[in-house]
């Protein structure tokens, strides 16, 4: 068992120089206390905590269940997806029982006692700096120190005693491509899809038919995105070449780039 929660942490400065706040998204094992993994993000959203997850997964193995609140980023469709997709089961909590995550509430508590006091003004540089001294501490000290719930094992060596329990991913499964996200979107006669306010284009033959789009929400939108027809693969979408896409010949009358569908608004929105 699992259990996750988040915790509101310091400023540090953004890509832009900008001081933002920030949320340490963490995965707390129950049995041994280790943290499989953590982090700092600018946002506590489904995308933030997947990423976090998914670390997880690749360096502890995959949990039998899954604790959380009622958060929405813990209430989102792609987390269920994913849980359903590794036989992991998710359980959220009784509104207004914080009795039930006591553990990770106590890590937390170690956490903004004996962590962030380290922070200086060097970790604040970036997100980045942050999550590295974080690491650091979490691997040094709170993995190491002995734990009272533990009969003072420290969690590092509850978990060596439990060892043969983890079920590992296997290379059988492709942890990258489970947790992409998917979209649906009808392909306009321009051959274009609208994503986040930005246009791809995908195959012509596709024109006028609806097809789910993959992509890892954390990726530049530059990168191309897996296109899926009817459960098969149709090819990419990649960011729309006006001047190409301008000189491609289509089936019927042109409609302007910018088309866009109610239905591809409704599901941006």
């Amino acid at each position: 068992l699992w259990q996750s929660d988040a915790m509101h942490g310091p400023a540090v400065r953004d890509e832009r120089g900008r001081m933002r706040k920030t949320y340490l998204l963490e995965l707390l094992d129950d049995a041994t206390r280790v943290v499989p993994h953590g982090a700092f993000q600018f946002s506590e959203n489904a995308s933030a905590f997947l990423q976090v997850f998914r670390e997880a997964v690749q360096r502890r193995g995959i949990p039998r269940r899954l604790y959380v609140d009622q958060g929405a980023c813990f209430r989102s469709k792609w987390l269920a997806l994913v849980c359903a997709k590794l036989g992991v089961a998710l359980i959220h909590a009784r509104a207004f029982h914080p009795a039930g995550k006591g553990k990770i509430e106590r890590k937390f508590r170690t956490t903004r006692s004996q962590f962030l006091p380290l922070v200086d003004d060097a970790a604040k540089r970036s997100l980045e700096a942050l999550n590295r001294k974080y690491w650091t501490w979490l691997e040094g000290e709170y993995h190491q120190a002995p734990h009272r719930g533990l009969d003072n094992l420290s969690p590092l060596d509850k978990w060596a005693q439990c060892g043969e329990r983890v079920r590992h991913a296997g290379p059988e499964i492709d942890l990258e491509d489970l947790f992409l996200f998917e979209a649906t979107r009808l392909v306009s006669r321009a051959r274009t899809v609208s994503l986040n306010a930005r246009l791809y284009e995908v195959d012509a033959a596709l024109c006028g038919q609806r097809v789910v789009l993959r992509f890892d929400p954390l990726a530049p939108p530059e990168r191309p995105m897996q296109v899926i027809h009817e459960g098969k693969p149709a090819g990419v979408a990649t960011p729309l070449d006006l001047h190409g896409n301008a000189r491609a010949k289509r089936d019927g009358p042109s409609q302007p780039l910018s088309f866009r569908s109610l239905d591809d608004k409704k599901e941006d929105e």
